[in-house]
């Protein structure tokens, strides 16, 4: 296993916006490269099934790009990813309010936010690593494999108008089963929302290879947030029995994508909220994509108790990614395990608020298997 670093630096302007990027390489072919930049997860490549290593993560060219990016590819978003209802909540009776930044509602926090920063780094060894890895307490992932990166980012009290100075790390690491580890560590001085997630759009026949719809997906929930016109979960549930929702065996992609159940219609696709049967403090099995082309399956492991499915509905932009090819929509899976979105006014779900002065710890993992 290797860890390499180089300069990521801003063409526009150099001396101003300054990343850097960190390569992690295991045996097999597969290799991770991640940047101070809003943590973002910039290449991912790993084997097909002829043995041929492939980029799955789309993504964008460099750096001036990923900053000027509204897609958030590849980055951690938050404090709080996905939507609050009308950017606003109440923590120990004093009710906060944030930007109302798309419609009435909040995404993924605001500006700055996890996604839009630069972030400290710093290479740690394998045993750094699997001590934070114990830190964590959640049962079931496996050790580090060589070594890890870890990202560090100060949230300002008031940053957004969310309260206390969050203090967050990201460690992303591969473990010894070929699975790409996302640790994310959070710790407050005044009790506050801890939700991050981690956006990465993923194609597993390769970064510019078109539509995901032939591609399959299971998802081990039996059940799913209903969410209102403007994709806020309204605290409803649907269970997915007999229903596009039930994918807890491989059905297509572009069954849900071509579904007309108005919760696919209102947002274009999947975009989904899953309720995961999921064991809080154990890395538990969320997801899984499968390509039939690449021979490349993905599962997505995780403790937390969601994961938005989105299927890059409104991908479209001007050339800025990777290659000359534009993307466009459905032509990557999105698998973002996180808290129930609008969890913060929703009681009968999971609380994404941390006290004042206790460490959380919430992992992802990627696994190829």
């Amino acid at each position: 296993m290797s860890i390499t670093t180089r300069d990521y630096l801003s063409v526009n302007n150099p001396d101003k916006f300054k990343a850097k990027q960190f390569t992690l390489t295991v045996d097999g072919g597969y290799e991770a490269s991640v940047i101070t930049y809003g943590a973002v997860i910039t290449n991912l490549f790993v084997p097909d099934k002829d043995g041929n290593v492939k980029d799955i993560v789309l993504g964008c060219k460099g750096l001036d790009e990923y900053m000027d990016n509204g897609a958030n590819h590849g980055a951690v978003v938050g404090r709080s990813a996905n939507r609050i209802l009308n950017a606003a909540f109440t923590i120990n009776g004093v009710e906060y309010h944030i930007p109302q930044n798309e419609g009435k509602n909040n995404l993924h926090s605001g500006n700055p936010g996890y996604h839009n920063v630069f972030w400290d780094a710093e290479v740690l060894s394998e045993e750094e690593a699997d001590e934070i890895i114990l830190d964590s307490r959640i049962a079931g992932i496996p050790g580090c494999d060589g070594g890890a990166v870890l990202l560090s980012y100060v949230s300002p009290d008031g940053a957004t108008g969310f309260p206390g100075n969050l203090d967050t790390k990201v460690l992303y690491c591969w473990l010894e089963d070929k699975t790409f580890l996302i640790l994310y560590c959070g710790k407050t001085d005044k009790d506050t929302i801890f939700a991050p997630t981690n956006h990465a759009y993923f194609n597993l026949r390769g970064e510019n290879s078109g539509t995901v719809n032939n591609d399959l997906i299971m998802i081990n929930s039996d059940k799913i947030t209903i969410k209102d016109d403007m994709n806020v979960p309204t605290g409803e549930l649907l269970d997915v029995d007999g229903t596009v929702f039930d994918c807890r065996e491989y059905r297509f992609i572009s069954e849900l994508n071509d579904s007309q159940d108005h919760q696919m219609v209102i947002s274009k696709g999947i975009d989904q909220n899953f309720c995961l049967n999921t064991t809080a403090g154990t890395f538990s099995f969320a997801a899984a994509v499968t390509s039939p082309e690449s021979g490349i399956t993905m599962e997505c492991l995780t403790d937390l108790p969601g994961i938005q499915i989105y299927a890059g509905n409104n991908l479209g932009s001007p050339l800025d990614q990777k290659t000359d090819r534009a993307y466009e929509p459905y032509d990557a899976i999105c698998l973002e395990a996180q808290m129930v979105p609008n969890a913060v006014n929703l009681p009968q779900f999971d609380s994404p608020v941390i006290a004042a002065g206790k460490k959380v710890y919430h992992a992802c993992g990627y696994r190829f298997v």
